[in-house]
């Protein structure tokens, strides 16, 4: 390969990442979409809740996905 190859290989490497479709990826921490809404209403209940909790456990396995630990 010559080096005008390679730099045009390069080239369109870096134009594929520049301007490649990333912009209605999901953001991954909250796999949701960038432009979807926010409910402030469940947001501020469960902040209620985690401020209003008796003891450090029930709000260690607090979030989505988190499951009740098991009865003694």
């Amino acid at each position: 390969m010559t080096y005008a190859s390679v730099v045009a290989v390069l080239l369109l490497a870096l134009g594929w990442l520049l301007l490649g479709g990333r912009g209605d990826a999901p953001e991954p921490t909250a796999r949701r979409r960038v432009d979807s809404q926010i409910d402030y209403s469940e947001l501020e209940e469960a902040e209620r809740e985690v401020q209003e909790a008796d003891d450090a456990d029930s709000i260690r396995n607090w979030g989505a996905g988190a499951t009740p630990p098991p009865l003694a």
